[in-house]
């Protein structure tokens, strides 16, 4: 049995907190010292911070204990005795939390002075909201590979909106009830040591569900900005693209999903190329034309979610585009292995009716006449 110490406590004042924020970290001294920092500036008036550290050993936990001393934000830093995952820890810190809301930030992110008062301003203005997620802007786009990626996290409009992030996140805590971060995939199942240049796990994506299957809404909140310094080269974010990939199918499958709408186009264009190449002569003109079709489908689609949706420019989308081109293939592969895993019934998932998501959870208050 897994004994877990705490290490540092500040008291939380008299006032209750209005947000506890929770930081699972594990080995990211740097930017974890400049994640707390971020956070010891925060505007707020009233929240409490909780750092849990998943099995350190390179001195982050007392670095952010340095921080924690001097910071007027009440601070608490928790140790794993051993890694468990960034859900486990994420959970824990929720288990710790005394607020009505809890907001969750990566520990290689920095955050905005005013994040914390714009991120929980919309929950405290509507008594229906239930989960809403910041801005996140990439820091690391030095080279074509960091630049693929930036903006994947990225939700730039205002309003309701279909899904959350985990690395700029706030949740009623009511609708969080013990396990809520899906644990049944720990970092390493054999004991090893994690990768962290790996956070392709579609963390989020039960929890979305299941707030929205209980009828509270679901927001973007672009003002609530923190900027994310994950460094990437070609190895770390073609794993990235592959275990995204595998991810992808695992949550389709758990969850009674619909196609991937960012795979789909790109698979059926090599499907259809196929058949033509397969038909050889029998092959007519019009038949011909579709997977070129289908192609430029793919291609526009992926461009459009590019500029509109992650927020590049034309010029650095052209920079970019032979590592994209390589990403969504990468990522296209490991949904359609992991499917086909899922389907023979190897390493299985556990698979979950979406109307009962909501079992459990609080239904949201009646609307004011």
């Amino acid at each position: 049995m897994t004994t877990d110490l705490e290490t540092t406590t500040i008291p939380v004042p008299s006032d209750s907190p209005r947000v506890s924020v929770v930081v699972a970290m594990f080995e990211r001294l740097e930017r974890s010292v400049a994640c707390a920092k971020s956070l010891a500036s925060q505007s707020i008036d009233r929240a409490e911070i909780i750092f849990v550290d998943d099995g350190s050993e390179d001195g982050t936990p007392e670095a952010v204990e340095a921080v924690a001393r001097s910071s007027r934000i009440p601070m608490r830093i928790v140790r794993n005795a051993r890694n468990l995952g960034a859900n486990a820890s994420r959970n824990r810190g929720v288990s710790l939390a005394s607020a009505p809301l809890v907001a969750f930030l990566d520990s290689d992110c920095e955050a905005a002075p005013d994040w914390l008062e714009r991120l929980i301003a919309p929950f405290e203005a509507d008594p229906r909201l239930g989960a809403g997620s910041g801005l996140v802007e990439d820091a690391c786009v030095g080279n074509v590979w960091e630049l693929a990626f930036s903006g994947t996290h990225r939700l730039p409009r205002s309003g309701p909106c279909s899904r959350i992030t985990s690395c700029n996140l706030c949740i009623r805590r009511v609708l969080m009830p013990a396990g809520a971060w899906d644990e049944t995939r720990p970092t390493r199942s054999d004991g090893g040591r994690p990768d962290t240049a790996i956070s392709a796990r579609c963390d989020e994506e039960g929890l979305n569900l299941a707030i929205r299957s209980a009828g509270w809404g679901v927001e973007a909140i672009p003002t609530a900005r923190v900027r994310h310094f994950h460094p990437y080269s070609r190895r770390s974010l073609l794993r990235q693209a592959w275990f995204g990939g595998c991810s992808a199918a695992e949550i389709v499958h758990r969850y009674r999903l619909g196609p991937r709408r960012d795979l789909a186009p790109i698979a059926l264009a090599w499907l259809l190329l196929a058949l033509v190449l397969l038909l050889g002569p029998f092959t007519t003109w019009w038949l011909m034309v579709l997977p070129a079709a289908m192609a430029g489908l793919a291609v526009a689609a992926i461009a459009g979610n590019e500029l509109v949706n992650k927020g590049k420019t034309v010029g650095r989308l052209l920079r970019a585009a032979p590592a994209l081109f390589v990403y969504y293939h990468v990522r296209l592969l490991g949904f359609l292995f992991r499917r086909w895993q899922l389907r023979l019934g190897g390493a299985g998932v556990e698979r979950v009716d979406p109307a009962q998501l909501a079992i459990g959870l609080p239904s949201p208050p009646e609307s004011p006449a």
